[in-house]
């Protein structure tokens, strides 16, 4: 990555990087569930589910070295 990324501690980083994915893994898990409870779609929970499953293992994959 970028040499300012390098720069701020490893902890911090961790920190950010979790914050942010568990922010964009509860966006997407609101937007599926309001979407399902405005129009009972199984195919839009479906998607949200294995989004956020996706998102989640890539970020645990980017965090574990």
């Amino acid at each position: 990555m970028s040499h300012w990324w390098q720069q701020i501690p490893k902890r911090v980083r961790l920190i950010l990087v979790s914050v942010l994915v568990g922010s964009v893994v509860t966006y997407m898990l609101i937007v599926g569930g309001r979407s399902v409870l405005d129009d009972p779609n199984w195919d839009t929970l479906w998607l949200s589910v294995i989004g956020a499953a996706l998102l989640t293992f890539i970020s645990y994959r980017a965090t574990k070295k």
